[in-house]
């Protein structure tokens, strides 16, 4: 015992660790195993910073296209330019969307009054505006009258496929959304089929299904609103139409006609549905003109092969003549020779 007490005296004053201790490694593959954990740390801190930037910054631009959108604002507003039942529809039931020039902080759609007919019946009474971020851009509708902000919308993120939510800004009405759900897998096997009506939503009232929007892609661009409920399955609730794309010489215009009897849809839900496709629409025009314009600078010139048909006509189209030097010598030679006499 006493040698066995001796023992463990001694390993506890040597250097030696009693429970032994991993070799750290040492050589090149060490020194690049710290290297990429060090790189893969740095990379997670900035990618950590990156997103909390860019949600404080989607924060700010939500907060300033929504500045003014509040219920005690609105307390007793008579939502002008509204139309028939204009607290509960905000716009008129038959309206245009026309483009607006794009400014540095957003583009706009005007909303023009229209009739029956299909043509300007009136002034602006609204503007819808699309404010950018740095996630999701922000929809807003401001009236002409006093530059009030009414409504807005904005994308629901987490959702599978598109999900938008539209909002009034008094607090009162119903809080309206519409999203693709399961139809996301259905729409993007239309769309790429390019069959006649691609993408279709489902619109909801209050968690309620009420109505469909059905998206018109190949030839003219459109939507329809039916309802799903009993009272009104399979009826046109809505629908808009892209009427032409040289408004003011080049500028789209949208026309969207609600039905009077339609009750359960206020009529700035298709206005504000038409919006998202005709923004779609615009950049997808622009992505259009890129690629063609990528087209004509990859194609091979031929314009040799054109010049060398201009100089073929120009050769079979001009007049044989004589050079001048050559007219010179002839007349010289004539002039030498002796005149002849009968």
């Amino acid at each position: 015992i006493g040698v066995t007490r001796v023992w463990i005296l001694f390993k506890m004053a040597s250097t030696e660790p009693l429970i032994p201790q991993e070799q750290e490694e040492t050589g090149c593959y060490a020194n690049l195993k710290k290297c990429l954990k060090s790189t893969v740390k740095a990379l997670l801190l900035v990618l950590l910073i990156v997103f909390v930037l860019a949600w404080i910054a989607q924060f700010a631009c939500f907060y300033w296209a929504t500045l003014g959108c509040s219920a005690s604002k609105l307390e007793g507003y008579t939502y002008p330019g509204g139309g028939k039942n204009a607290s509960f529809n905000l716009m008129p039931a038959i309206h245009l969307l026309a483009e607006r020039p794009p400014l540095w902080y957003g583009s706009a759609f005007e909303v023009i009054p229209s009739n029956e007919a299909s043509t300007v019946a009136g002034a602006p009474v609204g503007t819808w505006w699309q404010t950018p971020g740095p996630i999701f851009p922000i929809y807003t509708y401001e009236d002409v009258a006093n530059s009030q902000t009414t409504v807005y919308m904005r994308r629901k993120l987490l959702r599978l496929g598109q999900s938008h939510v539209i909002q009034r800004c008094d607090g009162k009405g119903p809080v309206v959304h519409f999203s693709e759900g399961w139809s996301f897998f259905s729409n993007r096997l239309r769309k790429w089929l390019k069959m006649n009506q691609a993408m279709s939503y489902k619109i909801y009232v209050d968690d309620a299904l009420v109505a469909v929007a059905e998206e018109t892609q190949q030839g003219f661009q459109s939507i329809t609103f039916r309802g799903v409920q009993e009272e009104n399955k399979g009826r046109e609730l809505a629908s808009s139409v892209l009427q032409s794309r040289h408004f003011h010489g080049k500028y789209d215009v949208w026309l969207v006609q609600n039905k009077e009897e339609d009750v359960m849809l206020p009529d700035y839900v298709s206005s504000a549905t038409t919006l998202l496709y005709a923004f779609y629409t615009l950049h997808q025009d622009k992505r259009d003109v890129s690629s063609v314009a990528k087209d004509k600078a990859h194609t091979v010139p031929n314009f040799l092969a054109e010049v060398d048909k201009t100089n073929v006509s120009e050769h079979l189209t001009a007049p044989l003549e004589m050079p001048v030097e050559t007219e010179v010598k002839v007349a010289e030679v004539e002039m030498a020779q002796p005149p002849k006499f009968v």
